[in-house]
């Protein structure tokens, strides 16, 4: 099962089942590490109906084992939406009233750009060449998209854990693009225990 779950996951970064934006080498993706990922492509899912004004939208960044699949079936697990309870037609957050977006981020796994993505230089996964990714990083990237929907502004962003610091940062760096943050379960800072065990994190990840 194992096995068969990678393999579909591989099959997200050629054939992703969810909408994608891509860019070419005019739109690169300027990243914190000094480097430009180009080309590259987002992966997304809607909810809902953008309004004439633009000015419906609410943007839900997902944590780190999270994905675009907010509201909809997972195509990799087969599991329900991570926040379905929350998000839906006559829901807390009402499709019925809000376009809802949600992207997976920059470096993830389901059909944007990552460690399985193409290196145009090799022709091979980036796998650990891929450029260190940012939240700010992740951020420009999901800027990019709200760009292509013609959104001037979002009615709210909100997200927990490393959705939360997303939403920390749409807060920081484009605060006249907000009209409301919802971060949960996270913080403008980590103490120096945080910092430790998180850097353990990191290092299985990469191992």
């Amino acid at each position: 099962m194992a096995v068969l779950r990678a393999r579909k996951t591989n099959n997200e970064v050629d054939q992703p089942s969810s909408p994608v934006l891509r860019f070419g080498s005019d739109k690169p993706l300027k990243l914190d590490a000094g480097t430009l990922l180009s080309p590259f492509q987002i992966a997304y899912q809607t909810y809902g109906t953008l309004n004439d004004a633009r000015s419906n939208a609410i943007l839900v960044c997902h944590a780190l084992t999270g994905d675009q699949h907010v509201a909809s079936t997972n195509p990799v697990t087969g599991k329900p939406g991570w926040w379905e309870v929350l998000i839906g037609p006559g829901k807390i957050i009402d499709t019925n009233r809000f376009f809802v977006i949600c992207s997976n981020v920059i470096g993830g796994c389901l059909g944007s750009a990552g460690p399985a993505s193409t290196n145009p230089a090799t022709g091979k996964p980036y796998g650990l060449d891929l450029p260190i990714i940012t939240i700010r990083d992740m951020v420009r990237a999901q800027q990019m998209l709200i760009d292509h929907f013609g959104i001037e502004k979002l009615f709210c962003v909100l997200g927990g854990s490393m959705g939360g610091m997303q939403v920390l940062e749409w807060a920081s760096s484009y605060p006249e693009r907000v009209f409301s943050a919802l971060p949960i379960a996270t913080g403008a800072r980590h103490s120096s225990q945080n910092i430790a065990f998180h850097e353990v994190g990191r290092q299985a990840v990469m191992a």
